[in-house]
């Protein structure tokens, strides 16, 4: 698995478990939870595109490119008047939702610089729009299990993040805000509980809540596990009903932390026995599993990790 970059090939980006995908060349490849190859398509490609979604059996692949989305079905490509699209999420119901930053000169109503549209997929059409108060955003987003939301995550560095949850009625967006400053990583498999990690500009503590009513269910601070600051990361996510994975540590000492649904530590996972690797990043790729990527002296490989039975 070496000289795979799951935040930069892989799609949908997130850190929670999902059906992802990665364009080759022309191949769009959906990928199982040991991340190897189980469906391919051949799309036509030309330069310059980046693959922003696709369906589980690969019927309809979305392709974005600086100048427009092309939407590829079983009979039918569509181009769409969506520059650089960023975050792509198939609703089932031949609706796609697309983030989008504003380019150009183009004008919409309300004030923000990041777009939300809705696309029929069977006619190119754009249902709406509406327009995001967020400024100079790195943007994923995360698709509920069961309910048709979709969450919008905009990190914006310093100026720490945003969050919303989209909905849509009919022809339609609904969007609302979603607590400030904190990573959306994923929702539990049954999508009564979402996790948010803290962004690096807020607090160094983890929760979870209860979805939709965002009642605080659990939290968990890097002070109470012995840590000065900024100890929980970003990377974490449910791996089960009642189990989640944090990064957590200083620097070169990020280990994984395997907690219950409620934030309530069970163990480390050692990953690293013989204390020569450094631990970059972890994300959901199954039940139970989770990927790692590793350096270890100069070399990066990305590592497939199982919760072990006697302690999951």
């Amino acid at each position: 698995m070496d000289g795979l970059v799951p935040g930069q090939e892989l799609r949908p980006i997130g850190l929670g478990i999902t059906d992802r995908y990665q364009l080759d060349g022309g191949t769009v490849l959906g990928l199982d939870e040991q991340l190897r190859v189980v469906r391919r398509r051949d799309v036509e490609v030309t330069e310059g595109a980046s693959l922003l979604a696709a369906t589980q059996d690969l019927e309809f692949v979305a392709l974005s490119y600086l100048d427009r989305l092309v939407v590829h079905s079983a009979d039918r490509t569509l181009e769409v008047g969506i520059e650089s699209a960023e975050t792509g999420v198939f609703l089932g119901d031949g609706r796609l939702v697309v983030s989008a930053s504003v380019i150009g000169d183009h004008e919409y109503d309300g004030e923000g610089d990041y777009l939300v549209q809705l696309v029929d997929v069977t006619s190119g059409d754009i249902l709406d729009t509406v327009v995001l108060d967020v400024a100079d955003a790195a943007v994923s987003a995360v698709q509920h299990p069961h309910d048709g939301s979709v969450l919008i995550d905009a990190g914006m560095g310093q100026d720490g993040s945003a969050s919303f949850v989209v909905r849509v009625s009919g022809d339609r967006l609904d969007v609302a805000p979603l607590p400030e400053d904190v990573c959306v990583t994923g929702f539990d498999p049954p999508g009564r509980r979402l996790l948010l990690t803290p962004h690096p500009a807020n607090d160094d503590v983890a929760t979870v809540v209860e979805w939709p009513s965002l009642r605080t269910i659990g939290e968990l601070r890097g002070e109470s596990l012995g840590f000065e600051d900024e100890a929980i990361k970003i990377y974490g996510c449910f791996v089960g009903d009642d189990r989640i994975v944090l990064q957590v540590g200083e620097g070169q000492t990020d280990g994984v932390l395997l907690c219950t649904g409620d934030l309530t530590p069970v163990a480390w996972l050692d990953l690293d026995p013989d204390g020569e690797s450094e631990l970059d990043s972890i994300l959901g790729v199954g039940p139970g599993m989770f990927v790692a990527e590793v350096w270890r002296g100069r070399e990066k490989s990305l590592e497939i990790w199982r919760v072990p039975r006697e302690i999951s």
